[in-house]
């Protein structure tokens, strides 16, 4: 069995898992990397971080693809299917900086190449400057110690993953505080924390005994908002949903890129697509389409 995948250390960190995973059910599993658009530093391109892996999976060249479900776009592939949703890893953000972030002087320079991220810390802190941020993880945090930045954010989720968290004040990175954000201060990008194994249509149904139902769950909701608003990682469009496999909580945001504008709403019933669907037309008819037009994203650099 191969299982295509990103060859980041963050990437194959999360294969090796999931190979785990699988043996006991489809038996052995070779790790193959494939080099996406994205890791070649063409990020802008829908599906930067996929592409190639679903190409992959359509001629055959291997059998299953992991994704991070927030960088698959909400369009299906045709002729693909996701086979399992892993359950979820803490969908949170974190703030690192080597002193408490409520203390950062103002004009602090903040690492993050995500729009939704720097529009909800510029509600919290207007003071605060952002500048793109690229790289594997510990070249992030490399780049926070040698003084690029006075701060970066960050996907709890793949700190948890390379086991960072796990003996943080006896690594390189011990001086590094760690704020992991509130749904409150910073709600997650829809899919966050989660890792999704994709098929061939009719191939491989026995990997869906890895599906875990709450995640399928909560992921569909907010996927469905982040559809009906025309959003990707480009715009400042954030969802969280909980679920228990059948009822549905969801809140979702839009925000206007410079952090000056919000419009945030809850919901909730049991059937996700329609939930998502349901509250993004919600915070359309307040304004949320009329929101990102009057504030385009390329006028948010400060």
């Amino acid at each position: 069995m191969r299982l295509g995948t990103r060859g980041s250390k963050l990437a194959l960190a999360q294969a090796e898992t999931v190979s785990r995973l699988l043996e006991p059910i489809v038996g052995d599993v070779e790790i193959v990397v494939i080099k996406t658009s994205g890791d070649h530093g063409n990020r802008e391109v829908v599906g930067a971080f996929v592409k190639q892996i679903q190409e992959s999976l359509l001629e055959g060249s291997v059998n299953l693809g992991l994704h991070c479900l927030k960088d698959l776009p909400t369009e299906p592939l045709q002729g693909l299917t996701l086979a399992a949703y892993l359950e979820r890893e803490d969908p949170s953000d974190v703030l690192l900086s080597r002193e408490p972030w409520r203390q950062l002087p103002a004009g602090a320079l903040i690492g993050t190449g995500s729009i939704r991220r720097s529009a909800q810390l510029s509600a919290l802190r207007p003071d605060f400057n952002f500048k793109p941020l690229v790289g594997n993880v510990d070249t992030r945090l490399r780049k926070l110690l040698d003084g690029e930045y006075d701060a970066i954010v960050l996907a709890n989720a793949g700190l948890r993953r390379l086991g960072l968290l796990e003996n943080w004040s006896n690594s390189d990175f011990s001086k590094v505080q760690i704020q992991r954000l509130t749904a409150e201060e910073m709600l997650s990008a829809a899919g966050q924390g989660v890792l999704v194994l994709e098929t061939r249509e009719g191939e491989l149904s026995e990997v869906s005994a890895l599906d875990h139902t709450p995640t399928r769950t909560a992921a569909m909701a907010e996927r469905a908002f982040l559809h009906s608003l025309g959003g990707g990682c480009s715009v400042p469009v954030a969802a969280l949903a909980t679920s228990d496999g059948v009822h549905v909580d969801l809140e979702g945001l839009v925000a206007a890129p410079d952090g000056s504008e919000a419009i945030r709403g809850r919901a909730s019933g049991e059937h996700p697509v329609l939930l998502g669907q349901n509250l993004a037309g919600r915070l359309i008819a307040r304004g949320a389409k009329d929101l990102l037009t009057r504030h385009p994203v390329g006028g948010q650099a400060k």
